[in-house]
């Protein structure tokens, strides 16, 4: 990757950390970053995973999917989450029919707060109301709304949301879900509105929209409509503007450059005094608390690991020992964190590209991490020994706490007993018994420190976890790797689809007239050419391309209808030498550096103005097939490219190239 995208100063252009001084030494974090000679092999030394905590599947897989016929007495005791000992043993956690709902056990990500994973249902709500929104969310837990169940983060925020449309509901004097109305729905939106943005809105109404999905597994379900047919992201004003490809950009604010530079001139120099502090921390003149001058080392860390690699505070706060490697390839050498990835996949271990500098920074973080991780460890065999005494009477253990709520804990010790974005929780105790334990920094945590560290630098940016995320992209999109950096953005950011990425990517200053102009321009483009596909002698080839041709054979009625709305509706990707109509399926981009794969590929069109291109991949593929000494491998890519690129010149009507031009142009390449 272009040198590690040409060291921390071409992805963020601040030309601080790392830089040379007088003297011509490296300066900062580069002094004692890890070196490899050029040249010299580098073991390829798997970081070690993350251990996860044991699932109750047995338990949780016995409770019902569905709560059609079931009494509520019978709902009341079931199972919603549970744990598991390292024995094995399965204990509930909460059932239906508690009032607090603790979703932790179902979530992967450990940068939440306790406290945001756990619903705390009203007792100042009809209960039929409190029970039907119960059904709904646990109906989404188990199997979702459209066959996709809702990770147990998401079921905690929308029922902590929902907990006040219940309680507005009981305001206006409504019984059950039966009793609300569209108009109930639409005055609350108007009402919520004035404070809060539509997606806001959205979010906190989604436990009606559950209702209304579920409305078999209810008791009393909504008679009507709640969003008088809308969906309910338009009934919440969030496509009033307009959404097409000009309308479309970042809400979150790249960080300027000039910030940028003093973010980094601070987090340099509270790296450059790690040192000093590690030695009184460790000779007991100042304590590893959260008020300790020590945790800004930590700030330092977060930011620069997230602005240097793009990771989601999800990412960077899983970081744990040792989870970095060094390898060369090519004679480049190659810098990697290794960490869990929770959005996309769920928790599937991923690796970040990034500079050496932010290797540096880790290891300096793991010095930091020490005291805690022992802390961890130490509190580990504590709450092992509590369950090993056993509860007394009353079910508790020896520091009043459940069964159930002590292995949660203990799984969750051993969970984290690695990472190194760690602090101090001082609502909590542990086997101290000083009124705090160790908790891995939460979301909103990091995001109150980084805005402490912007004011620490001196300056009044309000920075945030999702900036470094967005800005990261902004600047690789234009270094060095130009808007090539896209393919390269959408692996390091874990992106689902190219279309988030291109948005992270984007200008913030972005003149929406000129990107109407753009768009209306790029519409025409697209008209043109497809015109020109239907015209009934126009030649055409690929998968989509050869589909064209057969849909020619049946005359539309309004064709020029029927082209401006295909139009409107399709995306159109040039490579060079095909036009690629995939969103988000195919090839993922791998057809540019490969054009045999658009050859025989179902969303690829070739047309004649592309031929040129095409004879001159023939060529190419001709010079591949003279190379006789690399194996059969490339002997039967070369066959097979070869057989495409044929293909692909016989329906244009095109003839390949003659023994003459082939042999001109293999001089040509070759004096180059």
């Amino acid at each position: 990757m272009a040198h590690n995208l040409n060291r921390l100063q071409d992805i963020t252009g601040k030309g601080t950390l790392g830089r040379p001084n007088a003297s011509g030494s490296a300066k900062g974090m580069n002094a004692s970053a890890p070196q490899v000679p050029a040249g010299a092999p580098v073991a390829r030394v798997s970081p070690l995973p993350a251990p996860r905590a044991p699932r109750a599947f047995e338990l949780l897989a016995a409770q019902p999917i569905s709560l059609v016929g079931m009494t509520p007495a019978e709902r009341d005791t079931i199972v919603v989450t549970a744990v598991a000992d390292a024995s094995g043993h399965e204990h509930p956690v909460s059932r239906f029919g508690d009032r607090v709902w603790n979703l932790a056990s179902e979530v992967e990500a450990k940068n939440r707060k306790s406290a945001a994973l756990k619903i705390v249902w009203p007792d100042d709500v009809p209960k039929a109301l409190v029970d039907d929104a119960k059904a709904a969310l646990y109906c989404a837990l188990r199997r979702g709304p459209h066959g996709r169940k809702w990770s147990g983060s998401s079921v905690a925020d929308m029922g902590g949301m929902g907990v006040l449309v219940l309680r507005h509901f009981a305001q206006l004097g409504l019984g059950d879900f039966s009793q609300v109305r569209a108009l109930h729905l639409s005055d609350h939106i108007a009402d919520l509105r004035r404070t809060l943005k539509p997606r806001a809105v959205n979010t906190r109404l989604q436990i009606v929209n559950l209702v209304w999905s579920f409305h078999m597994e209810v008791l009393h379900p909504l008679l009507e409509h709640p969003w008088a047919g809308l969906a309910l992201w338009d009934a919440c004003g969030a496509n009033e503007d307009d959404r097409g490809p000009s309308g479309r950009t970042g809400m979150t604010p790249v960080i300027p450059r000039s910030v940028q530079r003093m973010l980094f001139a601070h987090c340099e120099a509270r790296l450059a005094e790690a040192e000093d502090l590690f030695r009184a921390r460790d000779a007991g003149e100042i304590g590893a608390s959260s008020r300790a001058p020590i945790t800004a080392i930590r700030d330092a860390v977060l930011y620069l690991l997230q602005i240097s690699s793009g990771m989601r505070n999800s990412e960077s706060t899983g970081v744990t020992s040792g989870c970095w490697r060094t390898e060369q390839r090519n004679g480049v050498t190659h810098h990697w964190v290794r960490t869990r990835e929770i959005k996309t996949t769920g928790g599937t271990e991923v690796d970040f590209l990034v500079p050496a500098e932010a290797i540096r920074a880790l290891e300096i973080l793991q010095r930091y991490a020490q005291p805690l991780q022992a802390r961890l460890a130490h509190e580990a065999p504590w709450l092992a020994g509590l369950l090993a005494h056993g509860p007394d009477q009353a079910g508790r253990l020896g520091n009043g706490m459940t069964i159930a709520e002590v292995v949660q804990r203990l799984n969750h010790v051993r969970v984290i007993g690695r990472h190194l974005v760690l602090g101090v929780n001082p609502t909590a105790s542990d086997h101290l018994g000083t009124g705090s334990r160790v908790e891995v920094l939460s979301g909103s945590s990091c995001g109150a420190r980084l805005k402490q560290l912007a004011k620490a630098a001196g300056t009044d940016w309000d920075l945030t976890n999702h900036q470094c995320r967005r800005t990261f992209a902004y600047n690789v999109a234009n270094s060095r790797l130009g808007r090539m950096g896209l393919v390269f953005l959408k692996w390091q950011l874990k992106h689902a689809s190219m279309s988030w990425t291109q948005l992270y990517a984007a200008s913030p200053y972005q003149d929406h007239a000129l990107y109407r102009e753009f768009e209306e321009e790029m519409f025409e483009a697209r008209l043109g050419l497809m015109e020109g596909w239907a015209q009934p002698d126009a030649p055409l080839s690929g998968g989509a391309g050869k589909k064209i041709m057969q849909t020619r054979a049946r005359a539309a009625r309004d064709l020029e209808q029927f082209l401006r709305q295909t139009a409107e509706s399709i995306e159109l990707r040039s490579t060079g030498h095909a036009w690629c109509i995939s969103g988000t399926r195919g090839c993922h981009g791998q057809g540019v550096y490969d054009p045999a794969m658009c050859g025989g590929c179902s969303q690829a069109i070739i047309d004649r103005e592309q031929a040129p291109a095409w004879q001159m991949i023939h060529l190419d593929n001709l010079r591949l097939a003279a190379i006789t000494d690399c194996g059969p491998m490339v002997v039967d890519k070369a066959r097979r490219a070869i057989e495409r690129s044929t293909q692909v010149l016989q329906d244009l009507g095109v003839p390949p190239p003659t023994d003459a031009q082939a042999q001109a142009y293999t001089v040509t390449v070759e004096r180059a």
